[in-house]
């Protein structure tokens, strides 16, 4: 491997130019900006070029400067190298078309691909920055205006090295000086944007100033991409002139690049204030990007060390669980023992548990298993993980009576599961609720267990709630932000309250008219009420059904009113 240095660049560009990638990663302005960091390799081949970044203690390539047919040659050369030089193969920031070339290929599965939101580019409209024409502008027009309005008398000028060096060195000083702290990734910027200045000569790219009482005020750094585009590499401006960010662009667009329709202005790395920010300049469209890896899967159950991984992955796949029902899962129902977790590498991408559960069927105690805590990593979806983790289970467990929760049910069916229990949710009309003043309210917690025997006694097939259960059963609820009311000699109800609806997740009651007199709790309440119940409540009120779990020993859907199972985990 060869260092990259300035002195490259007529020997690099016509790979760059050959591989005619979109995105501002494969500008060799780019690579020269932020190589101080990325101590970038490189090697010439017969019919590729591969880029080799050393960031800290990590390896990775970039995605391999040739045409289509070559890509399968230069991924094994990569491949290989990695392997001889002991670090796992990453090809980082490879842009959509690529990633689905190697998709759609022969040797696809040989790699993984991890979607890397954070990564992608954002383009604009170059004629829109420029006029700050049309509604979408209207805001940065009123700043622009507003700096012209203050400011008549600026200069916009191109600024050259031999006179202008020590002046742009000063304006970083003092603009960065300012700042509270200066973090690792500032000052590693103000080294790159001092390199691409003593190297303008050398390299294809434009800068300009805009001076106010002759003092420099904002500059900006420029080049050309493919696929008509600007890259804007550098935009620095006195936060305290308004209007100056927008002018300086504005003059830039003016000045130079006629010809070129789109500008990228790079990536958001995640940060909010900074998606903020590009996402208000109305971007055209994405420059998607993505992290390959060579495929290196292992399946196993879980292990002590494994479980904070597991816990990222639950919080990222369940957006709407909380820190508290997140504690409560981790702390009282998680079992490493009963979790299986697929890997590439050492990295969790997927992990389900599989627990004990009894069910009575028929007045029989049958030892069933529940799976639940099913998720695959958002970046590595529809590639198969779950797939093959679910296979592994289910092998596992072969001939074993296995429920699982079906929130989206056409997933499951393809392994053999059909819907085997529903609910029905009732939006309910208050007009059907009684007038009641007086509530024989209870807090004996043994009478759940009491009220739910009664309650399932008339049902074929049901969960066994034994007293390791129910010693869970509060904690669940206020982990979940549930309330519960106990209602003597008619039952109990768990619901939870928004803004607009009360949603009683559970009801359990010791006859018809019990259910009504405990509904009517909610009566006059400016809230709508929603009940999800059993399918032999019969009221006089808008109803849907839903499927609420699945099992892998039916052979088709069963839709009866005598099976009753509600379990959120």
């Amino acid at each position: 491997m060869k260092q990259l240095t300035l002195e490259d660049y007529a020997i690099i560009q016509p790979y760059l130019d050959k591989a005619n990638y979109e995105g501002y990663n494969s500008n060799f302005v780019t690579m020269m900006m932020w190589n101080h960091e990325y101590h970038i390799q490189y090697e010439i081949h017969e019919h590729f070029l591969v880029m080799l970044h050393h960031y800290k203690d990590t390896y990775f390539w970039a995605m391999p400067f040739t045409t289509p047919e070559y890509y399968q040659e230069a991924l094994e050369y990569m491949k290989q190298y990695s392997h001889d030089h002991g670090f796992p193969l990453m090809i980082d920031c490879a842009i959509e078309s690529f990633v689905s070339t190697i998709q759609n290929s022969d040797f696809s599965l040989q790699y993984l691909f991890e979607r890397t939101r954070y990564n992608d580019d954002y383009i604009y409209d170059k004629e829109m920055l420029q006029t700050l024409s049309g509604k979408k502008m209207q805001k940065r027009r009123n700043h622009y205006n507003a700096f012209l309005k203050n400011y008549p008398d600026y200069e916009y000028r191109d600024l050259d090295m031999t006179n202008d060096f020590d002046t742009i060195l000063s304006c970083l000083n003092r603009w960065e000086g300012e700042k509270d702290g200066i973090s690792e990734s500032m000052t590693s910027e103000v080294r790159g944007i001092m390199s691409l200045l003593s190297s303008k000569h050398l390299l294809p790219i434009h800068i300009g100033g805009i001076f106010i009482n002759h003092q420099l005020e904002a500059f900006i750094i420029a080049s050309r991409l493919n696929h008509s585009t600007i890259q804007i590499h550098v935009e620095k401006a006195n936060k305290d002139i308004r209007g100056l960010y927008p002018a300086i662009l504005k003059e830039l667009l003016e000045h130079h690049y006629h010809e070129e329709k789109w500008v990228n202005r790079e990536e958001d790395m995640g940060l909010e204030n900074l998606r903020r920010s590009k996402q208000s300049l109305h971007p055209v469209k994405m420059v998607k990007k993505y992290r390959i890896y060579e495929r290196n899967i292992t399946i196993q159950k879980a292990k002590e060390e494994d479980q904070q991984q597991i816990i990222d992955l639950w919080k990222t796949c369940f957006l709407d669980e909380t820190e508290k029902s997140t504690h409560f899962y981790f702390q009282y129902l998680y079992n490493e023992n009963h979790t299986y977790i697929l890997k590439n590498n050492s990295q969790i991408i997927s992990a389900l548990q599989i627990v004990p559960m009894p069910i009575m069927k028929n007045n029989t105690p049958k030892n069933c298993y529940f799976i639940l805590g099913v998720c695959t990593h958002p970046a590595y979806q529809k590639q198969g993980m779950m797939k093959q983790l679910m296979q592994y289970v289910l092998k596992e467990y072969d001939n074993q009576d296995i429920y699982l929760q079906a929130y989206h049910p056409e997933i499951y069916r393809p392994f053999g599961f059909n819907a085997s229990h529903y609910h029905q949710i009732i939006t309910i009309d208050q007009d059907i609720l009684q007038d009641q003043e007086k509530w024989n309210i209870s807090h004996d917690y043994h009478l759940l267990e009491d009220y739910y025997r009664q309650f399932t006694k008339h049902f074929d097939e049901y969960r066994i709630r034994d007293e390791s259960y129910w010693n869970l059963f509060i904690k669940r609820c206020e982990s979940f932000e549930d309330h519960m009311i106990i209602f003597k000699d008619l039952g109990y109800l768990i619901y939870h309250k928004s803004e607009e609806t009360i949603y009683i997740s559970e009801a359990i009651y010791l006859h018809q008219k019990a259910l009504i007199q405990m509904l009517s709790y909610f009566k006059g309440s400016s809230q709508n009420i929603e009940l999800e119940c059993d399918l032999t409540v019969d009221l006089p009120c808008k109803s849907r059904y839903i499927i609420t779990m699945m099992n892998n020993h039916l052979n088709q859907d069963r839709q009866d009113s005598h099976y009753y199972i509600n379990e959120v985990y």
